[in-house]
């Protein structure tokens, strides 16, 4: 399947061990700052995201993975690819590759579960994904 979104980077010095390469956990925020800049290639954002009546909504993660492949160093370009795997009723399931803009080096593979949640005095609970975002996201090819 061909990917969603593509985002081209290089590690920051702060992602690194004293080895040079990227430490493990940099690849969370990587992931998350992909999706984020998908949503904003649809025109949206994660903070301003609302239900089809307007009411503030949020993507809490529900499952996190990521296999490491290959070391991934200081400032070597890589991509991230992300592509949308399933998505539910109320769940977005991603697939997120990192690899060397030719593809010919994978460095991880990861995988983010979010759901869609309402706030409330009480707190969260999940909802269906609205209309209005279930319109402007890719149709899956399965």
């Amino acid at each position: 399947m061909n990917p969603h979104f593509k985002q081209t980077r290089k590690p920051s010095f702060s992602d690194t061990d004293l080895a040079g390469i990227v430490h493990f956990a940099s690849f969370f925020p990587y992931m998350e700052d992909c999706e984020h800049e998908f949503y904003r290639s649809l025109g949206l954002s994660v903070t301003t995201m609302s239900d089809d009546n307007g009411e503030n909504i949020g993507w809490p993660r529900v499952h996190a993975s990521c296999d490491y492949k290959n070391p991934l160093h200081f400032e070597e370009k890589f991509e991230i690819s992300l592509t949308i795997s399933k998505i539910s009723s109320k769940t977005i399931e991603y697939c997120i590759l990192f690899s060397s803009p030719d593809n010919n080096i994978i460095f991880a593979e990861g995988s983010l579960i979010v759901v869609c949640v309402k706030f409330s005095e009480s707190g969260m609970a999940s909802i269906k994904i609205p209309d209005k975002i279930m319109k402007l996201l890719p149709a899956l090819n399965n």
